[in-house]
């Protein structure tokens, strides 16, 4: 039977979105649709010669832009009556919007000079009511289009979920006992992925961006004009806004093709110290040869900085990958996939300023669109085992998908008993470049305001300096990275590890088998893009008082474990040959 569902607005929520909103909705009521109508209504007025008493570009220079605004007078006479009036457009004040008002600044300038009639457009039924240029100028237009997009959405957004609020089940007994049942969506052991939320939340997303970065792109000519080269910094907002249309475009694609595609755990919930399995239904036709990828994340996410600075983080923390089975069914397909989970972990958390949850990112590729989705499912401390899955995804292999053993995730060479694992320069050769390059713009910055440092004062100098540290550590890092060696020698006795940098060693241990207390595990290199994440393990030898690197770059906890096994095996199988002997 289901749990009574509640909903808990936040009011609070409603009246911080609602000024937003008004923002936007006095745009829209007092300067929009006003332009839009005295634009409409004067493509009927009647037009007269008058004469310009005054007329004047006026500057107004300020820290961050230029703006210009027409001033002028003129008089005309309709019906033997004389009239005098200073409206010059159909907007007043003053803006750096294109260059209508230095066009039409100079044109009424040379006018005036040359003391030559100017045309007047009047209201006929209103002949004091006049304006010398009556175009609707839709670059200011769509400029203010902007800000009711922006804040008129982002309020009337923020007003929206105030509304919809949380859903909430009622707590009983069972619910207190069995959290997983408070979360609505998670009652009857069936999840949906956010794919659907997802996609509006980037196209909500990109809209907004777009929108703020259009302004910036109209004024690359401009700033060029007044700042040379620094404008090419205003091109990267619409660059990265033109790849934020591609990826809604893309997961667009992707909902319309595959739609719901519900996850049934088995067991439920997701156990720790036991399996976190289940099904997917895909509405897909079963094809032969299909490889699904499945990743399972235990993630923290942690709220990082202070006041405006303030944003929310995630930070994987153990990670399993491998494939699921890929099954035909009567309407469509099945992927299937199980995790043994070991004991330690956190378990799913409420949502607050640090909470741990877990992730499932399932990936197929297929003819066309692929499938791209993610699952926030709960994993507890129960200890079950899944009921109708026995297959382990790590070690699931699918057809044409190489096996994978601990020598092949290994560069292990073999000269009879003696054992070599060679990790060479650039073995992560994208990654290094993507950290120069990443790391090089920033120094690139900094070096750049250090230059406009002794313009503009202090604060430029401590931003420089910042811009500059963070730069060149993630340059020397990207360097480390690219250029370093390890070298791993086992002759059936000792074990030698010598890491390189250039070529040159930088660190060299030799230590016998009986040295070594354990083989363990820790965690290196992390790098997360959207919601998937990769965690990088490196194998180590325990020694008294320190460690030594074996084996690195290993992607996910059952290979390292793999590997963990290997080194065991290998030191204590040479131990019992020596005690043997």
């Amino acid at each position: 039977m289901s749990q009574p569902v509640k909903t808990e607005r936040s009011y609070l929520l409603m009246l911080f979105g609602l000024p937003f909103f008004l923002v936007g909705i006095g745009f829209l009521f007092w300067s929009v649709i006003p332009t839009l109508y005295d634009g409409w209504r004067m493509q009927s007025w009647l037009s007269v010669n008058g004469s310009l008493t005054h007329a004047d570009l006026v500057v107004s220079h300020s820290d961050d832009s230029t703006t210009y605004r027409v001033d002028a007078q003129y008089s005309y006479n309709v019906l033997g009556r004389r009239f005098s009036k200073d409206r010059v457009a159909i907007n007043s004040g003053g803006d750096n919007i294109g260059t209508f008002q230095e066009d039409l600044g100079r044109q009424l300038k040379s006018l005036h000079r040359n003391k030559r009639p100017v045309t007047v457009f009047y209201n006929p039924a209103d002949p004091a009511d006049a304006v010398l240029n009556r175009d609707i100028r839709w670059g200011l237009l769509g400029f203010k289009f902007i800000f009711i997009l922006v804040f008129g959405g982002v309020g009337a957004g923020i007003i929206y979920w105030g509304f919809r609020g949380k859903k909430t089940l009622e707590t009983t007994q069972a619910t207190s006992d069995k959290p997983w049942l408070t979360r609505p969506e998670w009652q009857h052991g069936v999840i949906r992925s956010g794919a659907r939320g997802g996609m509006y939340a980037i196209w909500g997303f990109a809209t907004v961006w777009n929108l703020i970065s259009l302004p910036a792109a109209f004024q690359f000519t401009s700033v060029w004009h007044d700042e040379g080269p620094v404008a090419l910094f205003i091109l990267l907002f619409p660059l990265v806004g033109i790849g934020l249309i591609v990826w809604a475009i893309k997961l667009t694609r992707e909902w319309k093709r595959f739609g719901i595609t519900p996850l049934t755990m088995d067991p439920f919930p997701g156990s720790i110290g036991g399996d976190v399995g289940g099904e997917i239904q895909l509405n897909e036709p079963y094809q032969p040869g299909m490889v699904c990828r499945v990743t399972l994340s235990n993630i923290l996410s942690y709220v990082s900085g202070s006041g405006k600075n303030r944003s929310r983080r995630e930070d994987v923390k153990w990670q399993d990958d491998g494939y699921a089975r890929v099954a035909p069914k009567v309407r469509g397909t099945a992927l299937q996939f199980r995790f043994s989970v070991p004991q330690g972990l956190a378990e799913t958390e409420e949502s607050s300023s640090r909470y741990h949850f877990w992730r499932l990112n399932v990936e197929l590729e297929l003819d066309g669109v692929d499938l791209d989705r993610s699952f926030e499912i709960p994993v507890y401390n129960t200890a079950q085992s899944s009921r109708r899955i026995d297959f382990n995804s790590s070690t699931e292999q699918p057809a044409g998908v190489p096996r994978i053993t601990a020598e092949s995730l290994l560069p292990l060479m073999q000269n009879g008993r003696s054992k070599t694992l060679f990790y060479p320069v650039l073995r992560k050769p994208g990654r290094s470049l993507g950290l120069l390059v990443f790391g090089g713009i920033f120094a690139g910055v900094g070096f750049f305001l250090w230059g406009e440092a002794a313009k503009e004062g202090f604060m430029l100098y401590l931003m420089a300096s910042v811009f500059g540290l963070v730069g060149w550590g993630i340059v020397i890092g990207a360097v480390y990275s690219a250029f370093n060696s390890l070298h791993v020698n086992m002759d059936g006795h000792t074990v030698s590890s010598t890491r390189s940098l250039f070529g040159l060693p930088i660190s060299h241990h030799e230590y016998g088998y009986a040295d070594v207390l354990a083989v363990e595990s820790t965690q290196g290199m992390k790098s997360s893009s959207g919601n998937k994440h990769k965690i990088e393990y490196s194998v180590v030898a325990k020694l008294p008082g320190k460690k030594i690197t074996l084996a690195e770059h290993l992607d996910s906890a059952s290979k390292k474990d793999r590997v963990i096994e290997y080194f065991e095996n290998e030191f204590l199988q040479s131990a019992s040959t020596f005690e043997i002997d």
